[in-house]
């Protein structure tokens, strides 16, 4: 088997070695396809989106050393407070 132009040729003209390399890239297909299968199965696709969240969380919350960082979960808590207070008296104001 020879490669020209990314195209795999079969060079040889024996029918055994023509059906044994027809079986080896059969092969070689199935499971490029059951990768491709499960790399995007909604499951899996979720339990990466997850995993990768959750990294980012936990990277933004403690540093290299496993230590909390204070000053960023502040100041997402007095967002979220900020967030909420102005939520709460738009919806105030609204009734009046």
């Amino acid at each position: 088997m020879a490669a020209s132009d990314g195209k795999a040729e079969i060079t040889t003209s024996d029918p055994r070695a023509l059906e044994r390399e027809v079986e080896v890239r059969r092969a070689a297909l199935a499971g490029t396809i059951d990768e491709l299968t499960d790399r995007l199965a909604p499951k899996t696709i979720a339990r990466r989106s997850f995993a990768d969240v959750r990294g980012r969380v936990h990277s933004f919350t403690f540093d290299h050393r496993g230590g909390l960082r204070v000053e960023r979960v502040a100041a997402v808590g007095v967002a979220v407070l900020g967030v909420t207070t102005f939520v709460v008296v738009r919806a105030v104001r609204k009734r009046r």
